[in-house]
């Protein structure tokens, strides 16, 4: 973990949220933020540590997980740059409620929560982008509960690969930083489930896979097993 800096007002990689904020939000923004780089593997915030600031990730790719009682992980969300992190805890919440980490060598902002809720007041804007985000998340979070607790296997799976094409990498090619554990985590199987079913879906030639990289071949296959058909 490093810290780097550069001006909220210049910066040519703000999220949707705050492309809406005016010259005096964004100096605001810049006066209460800290940008900080996170090696792969590295946690960005520990679940139930305080809340005190909102994420941005910059550059890179982490992962929103809860870590149980049994030592066992279940990742919510992969979020890939330009992705806010704890929006869910304005107004709300002073503890996060999950654990961050990185899954590639990132870039994170992090700025001070109550200056993101002043801005939520007062920049209706900022506030319908950050609410549609948090829409986003809800809808996800739904459907992921009826692929863990309706879906066997495959459609788990299904559902992990067509979602890091939709709304991680969009493209049906991507590299691959998640490993088999992790992708267990996300898809609510074990380890061994994921490797058989991984090996089935490449001889079904459903997916391929080489060189850190993965390739959807059968898009409407996958549909299909997401679907239970």
């Amino acid at each position: 973990m490093s810290k780097v800096q550069t001006t909220c007002l210049y910066c040519e990689d703000k999220s949707s949220c705050f492309s809406q904020l005016n010259d005096n939000e964004l100096t605001l923004t810049d006066e209460s933020k800290v940008q900080v780089a996170y090696k792969k593997g590295e946690t960005i915030a520990k679940q139930n540590s305080f809340v005190t600031h909102i994420l941005y990730v910059k550059k890179g790719l982490v992962k929103v997980y809860r870590e149980n009682e049994d030592d066992t992980n279940l990742i919510y969300r992969i979020l890939p740059e330009g992705s806010l992190v704890g929006l869910s805890a304005l107004f709300y919440s002073n503890t996060f409620q999950y654990s961050i980490a990185a899954l590639s060598d990132s870039k994170i902002c992090a700025i001070d929560k109550k200056v993101v809720e002043t801005i939520f007041k007062d920049n209706g804007n900022f506030s319908e982008i950050a609410l549609q985000e948090l829409n986003k998340e809800i809808h996800h979070l739904r459907a992921k509960m009826v692929s863990l607790t309706h879906k066997q296997t495959e459609g788990r799976l299904a559902d992990s690969l067509l979602f890091l094409r939709d709304q991680v990498y969009h493209s049906s090619r991507f590299k691959l930083f998640l490993s088999r554990k992790e992708l267990a985590e996300f898809s609510g199987m074990s380890t061994m489930s994921v490797v058989r079913t991984l090996k089935n879906f490449i001889k079904n030639k459903l997916v391929s896979e080489g060189a850190g990289y993965m390739e959807i071949i059968d898009e409407d296959g996958l549909e299909r097993l997401s679907q239970g058909m």
